[in-house]
């Protein structure tokens, strides 16, 4: 009896996911001309399973289902073919201020203002093609695309107190660096009291191609949890960067101290590499319309 019960129980599974149209005549696959949108599953299914939980359960959020933070929306040409396209904008201005006695000859209680500036530019696109196969409620799919990304990253500051032959060491606030990479340790303030004006990065470029493989379950008409893999390589290009800073000190070939800026050079890098991944989430949540 167990096995008859086992049996019938998965036919109607089987039947279920391979009917593509709903009892209410809804279409759960994709058709020409729609669109479709991808986000990170992982904290819709972490809300589902906590809800049999005691330890208590967090809203879910939509999260990006790819490391670049990229925006991922599919246009589909045929019911078996569409176009991928991935964008970031990303545009992000930090201020951070801080307070010093005012240095003046006669006596004050007044402070000045320290401020330390930060700007971040992410830009990310790629476009690719996917074929997918599958008559069912459950597909699968290949292709390939590539993707160019460019970021840049500048940190100035500005000082309430001037340097000058009265005032040599002036009171400045010393500021943390915050760089977008999580790179800590590095203060606008060094031990021969100079002070940064201006740090900033050398312009990265990053180009890749990938190829791709996965499979999309249809839970609901044209909502679908898919997990994709794939391989893909990279080249990682960062140019050379500049660091302003200020002191007052002896200049090269001088003879008596004064104020001297200097500009030093922050080396470049590159980066080459091949290596699988998984699309940056566990699996993926697709919206068509």
């Amino acid at each position: 009896m167990r096995i008859i019960l086992t049996v019938l129980l998965v036919g109607t599974a089987i039947a279920a996911i391979a009917q593509p149209v709903s009892k209410k005549g809804e279409y759960f696959l994709p058709e020409a001309g729609e669109y479709a949108l991808g986000i990170d599953a992982a904290p819709f299914l972490f809300y589902a399973g906590n809800l049999f939980s005691q330890n208590g359960n967090a809203s879910p959020t939509a999260q990006f289902n790819n490391p670049q933070l990229a925006v991922s929306l599919k246009m589909f040409r045929r019911a078996d073919l569409a176009t991928r396209i991935k964008l970031r904008l990303g545009l992000v201005s930090n201020s951070w201020n801080g307070y010093q006695p005012e240095f003046s000859n006669v006596a004050t209680v007044n402070n000045v203002k320290d401020t330390y500036n930060r700007f971040v530019s992410n830009v990310y696109l790629s476009y690719g093609i996917e074929k997918r196969r599958g008559k069912t409620r459950i597909q699968g799919f290949y292709g390939a695309e590539a993707g160019l990304g460019i970021n840049t990253e500048s940190h100035k500051f500005k000082y309430g107190n001037i340097i000058d032959q009265n005032n040599t060491v002036p009171n400045r606030t010393e500021f943390e660096l915050q760089f977008q990479d999580g790179t800590t340790g590095i203060t606008n303030l060094d031990d021969n009291n100079s002070f940064i004006t201006s740090y900033g990065l050398g312009t990265g470029f990053n180009i890749g191609v990938r190829t791709f493989v996965g499979a999309e379950m249809f839970i609901f008409p044209k909502v679908s949890l898919g997990v994709e893999l794939g391989l893909g390589a990279m080249v990682a290009l960062r140019g050379k960067g500049t660091i302003e800073s200020e002191s007052w000190t002896i200049p090269a070939g001088g003879s008596s101290e004064t104020l001297v800026t200097r500009k030093t050079e922050v080396g470049g890098s590159s980066r080459i590499g091949i290596d699988t991944d998984n699309s940056g989430g566990s699996l993926n949540l697709n919206f068509h319309f």
